[in-house]
């Protein structure tokens, strides 16, 4: 057996792409917006970059796929910082909405019933999903119209309220629905 030790590689930090500024700026003439989202209109490239020195900002191109490209007075920083800001914003709001699972059995006693739904209460207002299902053992497969109403009964019984979306799934193991606020 070798002692060969894996070494440890950090993931590269995704590029965040920097829009054009001042002089990386190649179009003849810009649409500009002031430091106070005025319109300035259209004017050449090379009085935009004069106004931006007298403000004492730079040029940064907001809009680069219109024609003429939209470019605006602000501090380039400030503009990354508020888009990686954004963008965060928006991975967190899609990252929300994942699937939990919450797995009882038939013969659940009562303080195991009570953490399920304190359980499923907490993923539900977190904006989750749950997967609730009901495992069924041995001759307890026989009975699924009473799994059926014990699934029903622990919809009912969750503290902020819960339906659920679609309908009751059978699988060889049990009972299983996707529940939602």
């Amino acid at each position: 057996m070798s002692s060969r030790r894996r070494r440890f590689r950090a993931r590269p930090k995704p590029q965040v792409k920097k829009p054009p500024t001042n002089e990386e700026i190649n179009s003849p003439e810009v649409r500009l917006i002031g430091v106070d989202s005025e319109q300035l209109g259209v004017m050449s490239t090379s009085d935009a970059r004069a106004r931006a020195e007298e403000a004492g900002t730079d040029l940064v191109i907001v809009a680069e796929k219109t024609d003429p490209p939209v470019a605006r007075l602000m501090d380039v920083g400030k503009h990354m910082y508020e888009k990686s800001k954004k963008q965060a914003k928006q991975k967190k709001i899609s990252k929300t909405g994942n699937i939990k699972g919450v797995r009882i059995g038939f013969k659940i006693g009562e303080h195991d019933w009570n953490l399920r739904l304190t359980q499923a209460d907490r993923f539900l207002t977190e904006g989750n999903k749950v997967k609730l299902e009901i495992r069924l053992r041995g001759r307890e497969r026989s009975r699924e119209r009473m799994a059926e109403q014990k699934l029903n009964d622990f919809v009912v019984a969750v503290p902020g309220g819960a339906k659920i979306e679609g309908r009751v799934g059978r699988s060889p193991r049990g009972l299983s629905a996707l529940l939602t606020r």
